[in-house]
């Protein structure tokens, strides 16, 4: 591992879980009834396409119908103008009644523009909803909306006694956590270019006071937005999955089938939703995206339920299984840099691969700087052509992970940032929601080689604090280190025997391969990575 641990501690117990969502109706906290208009737009007329905004539209849709939701209306591509986006919320608006909850969501590009109502924004700048028709000149200036003319609809909703979930998968502004390494494949982002006006009639439905308006004036929104101030919102890989994806939109989907029940009593509180959402979205994006979530001022998250779920299903939240995905995974594409054929005639380790070309690549190797590429980030380096094998093997442990943590998601995170860490930099590391549990920690390193963690013999009978801290020192080598906690109500002798097996081995491919079979039931399995690089910091 490329860093010195040294092991503290400290949270409180959550029991996870969730449910078959075939047997289970998903109702509002009131017990009204749950009706969506959910919106997903790739192509556009002067903007660069998405690629996967409108299967997350379709995800959602599909993830509510399964849970029994029938007022459904679904806006994609050119559907979703201006005009039948406001037409399909007022309308929703004119069935919903008191304990009702309307789910409001909306895939797509985000910008923004300056702001209308002075001194309104602390940025100075208003949020904008890029639609498919938008253009800098008349008439396709009117195709976009800003967010306050959304405080306009919502306000509408909650004023006929209806709770508002609101899912606004775009992005409107931010920063890099990471630059972006050039030698990979391309990301592409959910914020439209920067652009001026030319031509603008637009009048907003939004007024001064909707522009002044804070979260005091909402009494029953639960809003979760792609991003913070401070990153970006890339489309992203699922595992297992071919098309490109919305974090928060997948995750959220996942979240209204069950999996953010974590408790198992069939009520998801605001607390519960929020949290499997965040570390969801942090893990899917490879830490390069933190989400914005709100809720009224003063609210209780622990009590505050946004919806509940009746029948057989509530249940069966206990019984949600570890399992990875069913299908067999593709291989994994891997390219190599100039000319030269230096992965030509190897053999992988565990994992397959196949050779293609930089493009289109989701692996790099770059033979004069000895390093890997992936996702935009350096993941191993001094390496040469022959460690690719296990490279590859790294990978697909951390596919594996995704999908393993997508049902229980245990909250891991790095301190002070997910920035790049230079040589010699202190970086913590902390595992949460520990109270009662039982802890199991390893790393796989950029080369692909497992070492584990925790417990030792003397930690075995020890009772975990409710927090556990790593206080760690960036050394060589140097890349990523994908560090893994997984916890359970009960010891975990298999995995540990498995991990020890594999300790201090190049065998990533046996934790992408074998890790779900050694998971107890119920176990939650989290994970965070640290990215880490030669040279003091600039």
């Amino acid at each position: 591992m490329s860093a010195s641990v040294s092991m503290a501690a400290a949270f409180a117990l959550l029991s996870l879980a969730a449910t078959d969502s075939l047997a289970r109706t998903i109702e509002a906290p009131d017990r009204g009834a749950v009706r969506a208009v959910l919106i997903g737009i790739d192509l556009y007329r002067n903007v660069p396409p998405l690629h996967g905004a409108v299967a997350d539209a379709e995800d959602l849709s599909l993830s509510l119908r399964s849970v029994g939701v029938e007022d459904m209306t679904l806006l994609k591509n050119g559907e979703a103008d201006r005009e039948g986006i406001f037409h399909a919320i007022e309308a929703v608006t004119e069935r919903a009644g008191a304990g009702d909850l309307v789910v409001l969501g909306i895939a797509g590009h985000g910008s923004s523009e300056p702001e209308r109502v002075k001194g309104s924004k602390p940025s100075g700048r208003d949020e904008v909803y890029v639609l498919a028709g938008f253009d800098t000149r008349l008439p396709g200036s009117r195709e976009r909306i800003f967010g306050d003319e959304f405080k306009v609809l919502i306000h509408k909703l909650e004023a006929k006694g209806a709770d508002v979930v609101f899912i606004a998968d775009t992005c409107h502004a931010g920063g890099l956590t990471r630059d972006v390494d050039p030698r990979g494949a391309e990301i592409t982002w959910r914020q439209a270019p920067s652009y001026t006006i030319e031509e603008d009639d637009l009048a907003p439905i939004s007024t001064t006071a909707d522009a002044l308006s804070t979260g005091f004036d909402f009494k029953r929104l639960t809003f979760l937005a792609a991003v913070d101030d401070n990153t970006k919102s890339p489309e992203i890989s699922i595992p297992g999955i071919p098309q490109k994806r919305g974090a928060l939109s997948y995750a959220t989907a996942r979240a209204f089938e069950g999996a953010a029940d974590r408790n198992g009593d069939g009520a998801v509180s605001r607390r519960e939703l929020f949290e499997y959402v965040r570390q969801s979205v942090y893990q899917f994006t490879d830490q390069r995206q933190n989400i914005f979530t709100q809720s009224p001022p003063g609210t209780d998250l622990d009590r505050a339920v946004v919806y509940d779920y009746q029948g057989a299903g509530a249940q069966a939240a206990a019984e949600k299984s570890n399992a990875p995905p069913s299908a067999e995974p593709a291989p994994i594409s891997v390219a190599a840099l100039g000319t030269e054929p230096v992965l030509q005639g190897i053999e992988p380790a565990v994992t397959p691969f196949k050779l293609t070309d930089g493009a289109n690549a989701e692996l790099v190797f770059d033979p004069e700087k000895h390093e890997a590429i992936a996702g935009g980030d350096v993941v191993a380096s001094g390496i040469g052509a022959g460690d690719m094998p296990f490279v590859v093997d790294r990978m697909a442990a951390l596919d594996t992970l995704k999908r393993l943590s997508e049902v229980n998601p245990q909250t891991v995170r790095v301190t002070p940032s997910d920035t790049v860490h230079r040589e010699g930099e202190r970086v913590g590391v902390t595992i949460s929601d520990l109270a009662g549990r039982k802890l199991v920690l390893f790393d796989v390193t950029g080369d692909g080689t497992v070492q584990f963690l925790y417990p030792g013999e003397k930690d075995a009978e020890a009772e975990m604090p409710t927090n556990f801290d790593l206080d760690l020192s960036v050394v060589a080598p140097f890349g990523t280190d994908l560090l893994v906690a997984v916890t359970s109500e009960t010891p975990m002798p298999e995995l540990v025997e498995f991990l020890k097996q594999n300790d201090r081995r190049r065998t990533a491919g046996n934790i992408a391969s074998r890790l779900g079979d050694v998971l107890p039931e119920g176990a939650r399995v989290g994970f965070t990575v640290l990215y880490t690089s030669a040279g003091a910091k600039l």
